[in-house]
């Protein structure tokens, strides 16, 4: 059987908006939020499995840039989406991300033993 690599597809989001008024409803949107913070989760995880230093989470291309996370953010981009989901009362996807966090850590505390 042949082992199947995975590569994550990056999301492509293109933000367009006639005032400002339209991209702050776009931002202020739960389910952009969600949209971004599973993006973060899944970057994260990506980073770990492929021990990287960073997370690509999100690609504009109307802008050409692409949001990318470092390693020493993880901890804290985690923390931020569980608060999220604690709001959303998603304890499933809360307890998912204490486990993630707890690997974030891991990883941490033997980068540190390495250096």
């Amino acid at each position: 059987m042949e082992e199947e690599n995975k590569k994550r597809e990056i999301l492509s989001v293109e933000i367009l908006y006639d005032d400002r008024e339209d991209l702050d409803i776009l931002t202020e949107s739960e389910d952009f939020h969600k949209l971004l913070f599973d993006e973060v989760v899944a970057g994260i995880e990506e980073a770990l499995e492929t021990n990287f230093t960073q997370a690509k989470i999100i690609y504009i291309p109307n802008l050409e840039c692409s949001v990318v996370m470092y390693r020493r953010n993880f901890k804290a981009a985690i923390e931020g989406v569980i608060k999220f989901y604690e709001k959303q009362e998603d304890y499933d996807k809360c307890a998912e991300l204490v486990r993630l966090k707890r690997k974030v850590d891991g990883t941490e505390k033997r980068n540190k033993g390495n250096t």
